[in-house]
């Protein structure tokens, strides 16, 4: 009996059940908590990431209603913060992100901040009037443009537009394969991108704490894994090239994954 229930819940393929991508998004955009991780890759620190979610929430009116009772969910606020060491760039690179959403998780807004000495970048974007707008101010001078959305479908004409036509051949080697080189911009760019969740667990000494698990492919086989907790705390993210996030809370290097 109890191996039934186990492959009931975890399934008998070593990858866990499946888990509805819903349900896990759920949990992740309304976490209790935020998730502060460490960036490491090949076990050198390189910075820190802190990731929050906060819900836009109404609260039930009059007088028959407990105090601070949620009727219902408006929108999200994504917080993302962080600083890293780039090596080749000899530097540190700070940046913020906030993006609000609606309630079907479909974006409104993102302001986004980079700072990389001797230069910062500002960009900002809307749902409303579909435009991007970057401001800069560093060793390419002091600037403000702006451009359709939809000319990130193409990220050569992109490139040569806010940063000239030197920075195009760089541009080359990051391009899928399947992705033409100066394609058209009404031509979109396929990521390949998709991804699903499992039941999991993780044990920290003697204790086993169930999970969720995350694998998001990306172009060449690659995956990036996610461990979230049941509550929607980002854990760990591990992506190819031995780039790791951990939740600084969460001694994982410490325990296996069963």
């Amino acid at each position: 009996m109890n191996a039934l229930l186990w492959r009931a819940e975890y399934g008998d393929t070593g990858r866990g059940s499946r888990v509805s991508n819903d349900i896990v998004l759920d949990k992740i955009f309304n976490a209790p908590d935020a998730s502060n991780l460490r960036v490491s890759q090949n076990g050198r620190s390189l910075g820190f990431i802190r990731w929050e979610i906060i819900p836009d929430e109404v609260y039930f009116g009059g007088t028959n209603q407990p105090a601070g009772r949620v009727e219902s969910i408006m929108g999200y606020n994504l917080v993302l913060d962080g600083r890293l060491n780039v090596e080749s760039l000899q530097g540190k690179l700070r940046f913020t992100l906030r993006s609000m959403l609606d309630a079907g998780l479909d974006w409104q807004s993102v302001n986004t901040t980079i700072d990389l000495p001797p230069s910062t970048w500002e960009f900002a974007a809307s749902a409303t009037n579909r435009m991007l707008t970057v401001k800069h101010d560093g060793v390419l001078g002091q600037w403000e443009r702006t451009t359709p959305l939809g000319e990130l479908r193409n990220p050569v004409a992109l490139a040569e537009q806010f940063a000239g036509p030197l920075v195009v051949p760089l541009l080359k080697p990051l391009l899928s394969p399947s992705v033409p080189f100066g394609q058209a911009a009404g031509e979109p760019i396929a990521l390949g991108f998709d991804w699903v969740a499992y039941n999991d667990a993780v044990r920290f000494g003697s204790t086993r704490v169930r999970i969720y698990r995350i694998e998001a492919s990306l172009p060449g086989d690659r995956v990036v894994t996610i461990l979230v907790s049941r509550v929607g705390e980002v854990l760990q993210v591990k992506f190819p090239g031995q780039l790791e996030f951990t939740n600084e809370n969460i001694p994982l290097k410490k325990s296996s994954l069963k």
